[in-house]
């Protein structure tokens, strides 16, 4: 079984939207809408999941432009349930947490010959972030270090504010170590698969969004499984 069996296509761990203080919000108001794409109706539905496939579009094309390599659906998780509509420091953005897999992994399964290795680092978490036209701003590829970089990063499954205070998101997501074994059977998977969370700071440097992982509190690898741990423990970390 490829690797890319173990990948969650999905979650029902969403975080509702979470305001974090007077200059960082975060929610899932799409394409101009008042409120959470869960509860809009009519025209504002159809414009905010008009917005929403527009920007599947243009993330699958600039993964694929930072990737180096083009990204077919099995190969891309965009995901519902990690992403989000931030207001700070005067500007809006659209942000989104996604999984990918590497051109190297993706270039493993184009060959004729077994067996298909699973790569260090052959499936990757990022956060990306767009305007409210859908230009990319900026990027992060989230670093798993455990195992020497031997993991595979396979699932966002929620992202969230940081709290009251913080300028920056939480996103959890799960991974595997690339030396385990695959699963031989659909019950085992999911088996060994890890589960944390990590902390990305927002900041402007040179009048540009500039987002950074900052591991100091949770340390990574972490036990975090969701955003409200994450919270609670960055609450007790800062005291």
């Amino acid at each position: 079984m490829k690797p890319i069996a173990k990948v969650a296509l999905s979650t029902l761990l969403f975080v509702t939207s979470i305001s974090a203080h007077a200059d960082f919000t975060l929610d899932r108001k799409f394409g101009g809408t008042d409120t959470a794409i869960e509860t809009v109706r009519g025209s504002e539905r159809v414009k905010a999941l008009r917005l929403l496939d527009d920007w599947d579009k243009v993330l699958k094309n600039d993964i694929s432009k930072d990737n180096n390599a083009t990204m077919s659906d099995s190969a891309l998780v965009l995901g519902g349930y990690g992403m989000g509509h931030v207001t700070w420091n005067g500007r809006q953005y659209y942000v989104r947490a996604v999984v990918y897999q590497s051109a190297e992994q993706l270039r493993e399964y184009g060959k004729k010959t077994k067996p298909i290795a699973t790569l260090p680092g052959g499936g990757i978490c990022a956060l990306y972030v767009h305007d409210l036209n859908l230009n990319k701003v900026t990027a992060l590829k989230i670093n798993l270090p455990e195992n020497h970089h031997g993991t595979w990063c396979n699932n966002i499954t929620g992202i969230g504010a940081a709290g009251k205070g913080r300028e920056g998101v939480l996103v959890s997501l799960s991974y595997y170590l690339t030396e385990a074994p695959l699963a031989k059977q659909p019950a085992d998977i999911g088996k060994g698969w890890r589960y944390m969370t990590v902390l990305i700071r927002f900041a402007q440097q040179d009048g540009k969004l500039v987002l950074t992982q900052d591991d100091a509190c949770f340390g990574n690898p972490n036990r975090l499984e969701d955003i409200p741990s994450a919270r609670k423990a960055l609450n007790q970390c800062e005291q």
